[in-house]
């Protein structure tokens, strides 16, 4: 060893090395620091993973577009709720989307004091009052229950075994409670009835329409009953009058209120069914004065029918409201037919008439009703496409509508196909959905919101699988570390 050598480095070339470390660190830090801040002001969120969050449709990008309060959003949640990371992983997305709404989460379970502050303060008395997700903008609330928010299939029940969960509703929902808790501006639907319409609040598959009445909520309409008998009359603040299959006449009274409520620019939505084609209700007079005739008959398609007493309908329309639909269908029960009428005028007050919905060139018309199997019983009954539902609208200027500036109306052949029973069939609710919302002049909402599908995956692993999937875990991972730092460490002493 030669002690007279001079060092490796020397003190100037030392502080050299460490300046230029120095100098390096920070040149590192202050990229990662401008990336970060970039980064946190023009970020661009990308779903991998195959179970992430669907993009949201145009309808809750334009709803979260428009907040502009604070919406204080309160998970009141059990964490351990088999929902709950799906309403969270949800809601921070309608965060990041908007910043004004703020999302916060109180697990009941783990944090009572918490819970028992929210519970005060919006008056969550009852012992079933959990699993919740509150909305609150302005005072104005809005609750989304767990029951909401997820579709099941009971069939499992009649093996013995759990229901399972098939959907998840939390953007239908979720978006529905924004809109309701930050529309400054009611809407209310009235249901006639007195002539054994479809009841709003009734739960009965055939005749009950509880399910589109939740759609008129969720759309933030108010719904109401509503009969004209007396001195009652349409009232002023009713947007939306709803008759929905009414059997039994009604009284000219009734017919003048609701033609006084239409030429003030009122909207109707009428539907029809095969259980009032072998009589006239006074709808039928009514309509024909604004282009619409109502045929005493029972159409069916036999090429495009399930049982023989269904339609499945595919035709659609030139209209704003059908549009959505050209890839989709409706699912109609013994519909009557809907077309315009052949009297119809040409000039500039008369109203315009468009087809929405027709059966295939297929379609038959049935006028000999009697009781017994549909048949084609008369040579002169129409065969070829048949029209189910007509929109038609009339205001001083065509296509455009101010408040109760012009009418509109939309008569249907069928009233069953929005029934609890068949509203979930194809696209029934989604057509309802629209209709309401074009009804109202609402053309900015004419988009559909859709329960996302639940999509289970299993994992089946025989014995001899795991024991050689614990042995790669246990074994061959840990030991291929090792192994990697041992040849490290032979080529370092070599």
């Amino acid at each position: 060893m030669n002690h007279g050598a001079p060092p490796s480095f020397s003190p100037a070339r030392r502080w050299g090395i460490g300046f230029n470390v120095f100098i390096s660190i920070c040149a590192v830090t202050a990229m990662v620091v401008m990336v970060n801040y970039l980064a946190a002001r023009h970020f661009k969120r990308i779903a991998l993973a195959g179970r992430a969050q669907a993009p949201f449709s145009p309808l809750t990008r334009q709803v979260l577009a428009s907040v502009t309060n604070q919406v204080r959003v309160i998970v009141f949640y059990d964490k351990d709720e088999p929902l709950y990371d799906s309403i969270w992983a949800l809601l921070k997305e309608y965060k990041f989307a908007n910043p004004r709404i703020i999302v916060e989460s109180v697990d009941y379970e783990r944090d009572p004091s918490a819970a028992l502050v929210v519970k005060a303060e919006y008056k969550l008395n009852a012992p079933t009052a959990k699993n919740l997700v509150i909305f609150d903008c302005n005072g104005k609330r809005k609750i989304v229950d767990q029951k909401q928010l997820s579709e099941l299939d009971v069939s499992p029940i009649m093996q013995g075994q759990n229901a399972r969960r098939t959907h998840f509703r939390g953007e239908l929902e979720f978006t529905s409670a924004l809109m309701n808790v930050t529309s400054p501006r009611v809407l209310r639907a009235s249901f006639l009835q007195g002539h054994g319409e479809h009841l709003p609040d009734s739960e009965e598959m055939l005749m009950g329409y509880s399910r589109f009445a939740a759609v008129l909520e969720e759309n933030n309409i108010q719904f109401d009953r509503l009969t004209l008998f007396g001195t009652n009359d349409v009232p002023a603040d009713c947007q939306l009058l709803i008759i929905a299959g009414a059997k039994n006449p009604l009284s000219l009274e009734e017919l003048g209120k609701i033609e006084r409520y239409l030429k003030q620019g009122g909207r109707l939505l009428v539907l029809f069914n095969f259980e009032s084609a072998d009589r006239l209700t006074g709808l039928e007079k009514l309509l024909a004065a604004w282009g619409v005739e109502v045929g005493q008959n029972v159409v069916y398609d036999p090429k495009s029918t399930l049982n023989g007493q269904d339609i499945m309908v595919f035709q659609f329309g030139d209209h704003p409201l059908t549009k959505p639909f050209y890839n989709s269908s409706l699912h109609f029960i013994l519909p009557r037919s809907i077309s315009k009428a052949p009297n119809l005028g040409s000039g500039a007050d008369a109203p315009s008439v468009t087809v929405l919905a027709a059966t295939s060139e297929n379609g038959r018309v049935a006028t000999d009703i009697r009781p017994g199997p549909l048949s084609y019983r008369h040579p002169n009954d129409f065969q070829g496409t048949v029209p189910l539902m007509l929109a038609v609208e009339k205001g001083s200027i065509r296509g455009v509508s101010a408040e109760r500036g012009s009418t509109r109306i939309i008569a249907a052949g069928d009233s069953q196909f929005l029934s609890n029973q068949m509203i979930v069939s194809a696209g029934n609710r989604d057509f309802a959905s629209h209709a309401v919302n074009w009804l109202l002049a609402r053309n900015e909402l004419l988009v559909g919101l859709t329960p996302q599908p639940i999509t289970e995956y299993k994992l089946s692993l025989t014995r001899a699988q795991m024991a050689a999937v614990r042995w790669v875990l246990l074994l061959v991972m840990p030991g291929a570390v090792l192994l990697v730092g041992f040849l490290v460490w032979v080529r370092r002493r070599n």
